[in-house]
């Protein structure tokens, strides 16, 4: 979440013939010695070389991508967030505690995923709710919680559903939502304090 009064807007996401031909009957030749030991040989490795390419490519296989729903910035400020976000995911973790890195559909410069369920990064989203004045929402006296440098404001999702954080005072706002699986979500927020002081230009607003 920042606290950038730049608008963003989050818009309501019949059988084959045989390849080998017939040929007639070759004239009777010599046969070498060897050409007995190749034919045993040779299907050997093919065979090995297949299951080894088998199994590197499911050793290689990434795991189902995260559906995102992703943000929808404003035309006018849309180069300079594609352009920070973009700068943050190049800074982002491969792990968040224990979950791994995933992709997520659509891909996209603005999201990021880990671990299953997934932890969710979305970078370029609006201002909450509870900090726009002008929505019957507004509360002023949000949830804050400052985690290595950053401020993020944070609204509980419902039993078991988790927390959605959003950063406080940045010229871009980015969005973490933890599902309940990973108990205390304040902790996992050191993965992104770096990365997002890096990358993300601060404000001097109080939000």
């Amino acid at each position: 979440m920042t606290d950038s009064d730049a608008p963003v807007s989050d818009a309501p996401e019949s059988p084959a013939a045989s390849p080998v031909e017939s040929a007639a009957e070759p004239a009777p030749v010599r046969r070498d010695p060897r050409a007995r030991l190749f034919k045993y040989v040779l299907p050997g490795a093919v065979v090995a070389g297949g299951l080894l390419l088998t199994a590197v490519t499911l050793l290689d296989g990434d795991p189902d991508p995260a559906k995102v729903r992703l943000p929808q910035p404003p035309s006018e400020v849309r180069a300079q967030i594609d352009r920070v976000c973009r700068d943050l995911g190049a800074q982002l973790p491969d792990k968040v505690l224990d979950a791994e890195t995933r992709k997520t559909v659509p891909d996209s410069d603005l999201t990021a995923a880990w671990g299953d369920p997934a932890i969710v990064l979305r970078c370029g989203v609006p201002k909450p709710v509870s900090l726009r004045p002008d929505d019957p929402r507004y509360d002023p006296a949000q949830n804050v919680a400052g985690v290595n440098g950053v401020d993020w404001t944070f609204t509980f999702l419902g039993k078991g559903k988790g927390v959605q954080f959003t950063t406080l005072h940045r010229e871009v706002n980015v969005e973490v939502t933890v599902p309940a699986k990973y108990g205390q979500p304040t902790g996992l927020l050191t993965a992104f304090a770096e990365p997002v002081k890096r990358t993300v230009p601060a404000t001097m607003g109080d939000g």
